[in-house]
């Protein structure tokens, strides 16, 4: 696997680990957490999905960067 492969798995993986997470703590523990979407607080199953959902999209978006980043630097290393 290419590390551009490896950076964009690795950050797309963490961001939506955090957005789950967020998602469960607010099941858990209400008060602790606050998930809002159009500005209705989402409670249950719905403040995972939302969270997930974020965390899913914010993953691919910093992960296609740093993959592209991490491409372009390796790029020339990979020819030798």
């Amino acid at each position: 696997m290419s590390p551009a492969k490896k950076a964009f798995r690795w950050i797309f993986g963490i961001g939506l680990g955090l957005g789950l997470l967020l998602g469960l703590v607010k099941i858990i523990s209400p008060e602790s957490a606050s998930v809002t979407w159009n500005g209705q607080e989402m409670t249950g199953i719905g403040a995972l999905l939302v969270g997930g959902g974020l965390g899913a999209v914010f993953g691919l978006i910093f992960g296609a960067i740093i993959a592209l980043i991490v491409w372009l630097v390796t790029r020339g290393s990979a020819k030798r």
